[in-house]
């Protein structure tokens, strides 16, 4: 929803604010993580053998309210769509590199300054024993906030795991700037025993900055587990969690959660989790939270089906830490060797945890229903209709958006 700036009181915009010119501090320590591990996958990759898998795509792109205003302010937006990525990859049966850059752009006639160019870099670097696994990702997004505070229902997170940040709130068009970095580790003790370790950085900062509404924000967090191997195909998982969110406030976080999970194939898999966490801000009273997960994906001969219902807490941009309820689902049907058709949805609920926040309760609704048709291995066809919905507690009416998008797809490397 994009407000006025007169429209909004207590907004200040700025391009520092002055407690976050620290944070320059972490975003180029992350930045310099982002070179090391570069170089660490080229060193890899020395004499490894490369794939190179382009894939391009142009669309038709359309939009009723496009900035999910309230009734009266919707803005009707239509023109193309380009979303261009190359993947690079090893061929070794041990080590993987994996270095994805992506551009996706907009050109709207009617509506010039909406115009967007988005920017994505994602990257995996990944190494595995007989008894060892370890591994970073890690990924660099700028895009503008129309698209990053109003997810559709693209899968980006594993099963209880899901990485949305987005608050729905914004003052005026701007961009964030988001980095992930997250290394992995584990380790099979014994044939029943395994110890994971796992540890995230998240950075996202805004080029035009408006309190309550966009601020940047970071999360720092790492887990320790311990599983437990109860069945050839089923395991118990103890996890510790410790995490520290910097917003408008910071604040420390600790919990733990037992989780149980079974592999019924290799794509295959079904997991529920329970557990809880201590979030402590350096001014106000700590918050006690229940985080739950349960879910699985789900591969057939002709159906690839993927459903999480997570609750979870972190921060977002309005400058809060949130806890957040939502459902993730997605349903891809094969009707023919070449006909698929496509249907998804993500339904979340935020409430902050802060005693005088003024963030309001949010509920947010987006849902996909479309099909591709593969005329050969290379191209695609694919259209799809989507509609997002999306109420806060403390204004006079819901909002609701329309879209469409109509595209095809070249994808070279692509051989189902």
């Amino acid at each position: 929803m994009l407000y006025r700036k007169s429209e909004v009181e207590r907004v200040e915009v700025s391009h520092c604010v002055s407690r976050r010119c620290g944070g320059d501090v972490s975003r180029r320590f992350a930045v310099d993580a982002v070179g090391l591990v570069l170089a660490l996958a080229s060193t890899s990759a020395v004499g490894a053998n490369w794939e190179v898998a382009p894939r391009i795509g142009a669309a038709y792109l359309y939009s009723d309210n496009y900035h999910l205003e309230l009734p009266g302010g919707e803005l009707d937006v239509s023109g193309a769509q380009a979303d261009v990525s190359v993947t690079f990859s090893t061929v070794d049966p041990r080590t993987t590199v994996e270095v994805t850059p992506r551009v996706r752009a907009t050109y709207f006639p009617d509506e010039s300054d909406e115009d967007s160019n988005d920017y994505f870099f994602d990257m995996v670097l990944h190494d595995e024993t007989p008894r060892r696994r370890m591994g970073i990702a890690g990924s660099f997004s700028q895009e503008d906030v129309v698209r990053s505070e109003f997810p559709g229902t693209e899968i980006e997170g594993d099963l209880g795991d899901p990485e949305d940040l987005d608050s729905g709130r914004i003052i005026e068009r701007s961009r964030r700037d988001l980095i992930r970095i997250a290394p992995y580790f584990s380790y099979d003790m014994s044939q029943r025993y395994t110890l994971d370790l796992d540890a995230h950085y998240v950075d996202a900062s805004f080029d035009r900055r408006a309190v309550g509404f966009q601020e940047d924000f970071r999360e720092v967090g790492a887990s320790l587990g311990l599983g437990i191997r109860v069945s050839p195909r089923s395991s118990v998982t103890i996890r510790g969690v410790v995490a520290k969110y910097e917003t408008a406030i910071d604040a420390d976080a600790y919990g733990a959660h037992l989780e149980w999970a079974t592999d019924y194939s290799p794509t295959s898999r079904f997991y529920i989790r329970i557990g809880g966490q201590q979030t402590e801000p350096d001014r106000g009273h700590s918050d006690n939270n229940v985080v739950a997960g349960i879910g699985g994906r789900w591969q057939s001969e002709r159906n690839r089906l993927f459903l999480d219902i997570t609750r979870t807490v972190g921060p977002v941009s309005a400058g809060t830490i949130v806890e957040r309820h939502q459902l993730r689902i997605r349903l891809d049907h094969d009707i023919s060797q070449r006909f698929t058709s496509i249907i998804g949805a993500r339904v979340s609920r935020n409430e902050s945890i802060e005693e005088r926040s003024a963030y309001p309760t949010r509920e947010y609704a987006a849902a996909d229903a479309g099909f591709e048709w593969r005329v050969n291995r290379q191209w695609t066809l694919h259209a799809t209709y989507t509609y997002r919905w999306q109420e806060y507690e403390d204004e006079p009416s819901d909002a609701s958006a329309n879209g469409v998008l109509i595209g095809v797809t070249y994808e070279s490397r692509r051989t189902d």
